[in-house]
Parts: structure tokens; C-alpha cells; sequence
């Protein structure tokens, strides 16, 4: 199976439709069931999944996948999913019961969200190539430093070290902007992941 799907990558990389579709046939259903006994809103669960086959049909030339498919297709949605159900804790306050109520929704903690991921983005994106490829390994594949080190043919301490080096920028570069907003616990998560 794992042989068929990786064929399947190489062919999507060809920009073969076909492939894409067989691909997208094969996961589609078990990847939204996923996405929604998180998210508890098939419409949501659908959008995150299209999102997660739209990602790998952009970037069908460069990805490059050595573990199994279907485990990067669910790592990819369970990534999707903490950032909708972070997106949420941040724009929905407390009831006086103590649960969450989705009604109360403030405009500039929507724009404060999204602007802190758009800048980890653009911090990631600036930095050294390898460093950025082991930071993102680590922080969006979820991948262990060992699993890393076999991968990119590293020393497992090469790699923890680019970790760190990326958190402490990181860090600096965002400082500012976490003091300026009202998601210090949400920003202390991500870089401390």
C-alpha cells in the first residue's frame, strides 16, 4: 500500500490529475472523519481536508515525503485541526459556566491571530534553508529529532541544535509583538512546542 501511494506522489509530481484523484479518492472520507471527531462540523472538517489536498497539489514538484503517505496525510490534518481549535480558543471567551461561547467573537483577536501566524510564517521562511527544512520537520511534521537526523542525514545533535537556533530567533524576532497582543499563551505554546 505504502508503495502505491508513494508511486502515486511521484506521478502527482508529473502533474498527473489522475493520480491526484486516486490519491484524494483514497483518504478523502477517513480524513474528514478525523478532522471532525475534533472539530464536530463536517462543513469545517471538509474545508480543512480540501485545504490539506490543495497544500500537496501546490506543492506536488517539491514535496518530499520518506515516511508513510497516509501518517503525512493525517499529521497534515491534525496540524490544520490544533490551528482552527487555537483559532477558536483565542476568538471565543468563556460563558459564566466555564465553557466556551463561540458567539462572542472579537474582530481585532481574529486580526491579532492571524497576524502572529503570519508572522511566524514570514520568520520561518527567513531562515537558512537546511535550518528552516529541520524546523519545520520538527514543528509541522512532527517528526522526532531522530526521525530528522535519518532523514536529512544529520548528527541528531546537528539537529537539535538548528532547533534551538530557530526557537531563539524566533523568540526575538516575535518578542515585540507577543508583548503587544493578547495571545501570550497561545504564542508561548508555539514556540515552546
Amino acid at each position: 500500500m505504502q508503495d502505491s501511494d508513494k508511486n502515486l506522489l511521484r506521478l502527482i509530481a508529473l502533474d498527473d490529475m489522475k493520480a491526484f484523484r486516486t490519491l484524494y479518492d483514497k483518504y478523502w472520507e477517513v480524513l474528514i472523519k478525523h478532522a471532525y471527531a475534533r472539530l464536530h462540523d463536517v462543513s469545517e472538517a471538509e474545508d480543512l481536508v480540501q485545504d490539506v489536498f490543495l497544500d500537496i497539489w501546490k506543492n506536488r514538484k517539491v514535496l518530499n515525503i520518506h515516511h508513510a503517505v497516509r501518517n503525512y496525510l493525517f499529521t497534515a490534518v491534525k496540524y490544520k485541526v490544533f490551528r482552527v481549535l487555537d483559532h477558536k480558543y483565542t476568538v471565543c471567551e468563556l460563558n459564566p459556566n466555564g465553557e466556551f461561547d463561540g458567539d462572542t467573537v472579537n474582530g481585532s483577536h481574529i486580526l491579532e491571530f492571524e497576524e502572529l501566524y503570519h508572522r511566524i510564517e514570514v520568520i520561518v521562511d527567513s531562515l537558512p534553508e537546511r535550518q528552516k527544512v529541520v524546523f519545520k520537520l520538527s514543528r509541522y511534521n512532527h517528526l522526532s529529532t531522530k526521525e530528522i537526523a535519518a532523514e536529512l542525514h544529520l548528527a541528531p545533535q546537528t539537529v537539535h541544535n538548528r532547533i534551538h537556533q530557530s526557537l531563539v530567533y524566533l523568540r526575538a524576532e516575535l518578542k515585540h509583538f507577543i508583548l503587544m497582543t493578547a495571545f501570550i499563551p497561545i504564542a508561548w505554546l508555539i514556540l515552546n512546542l
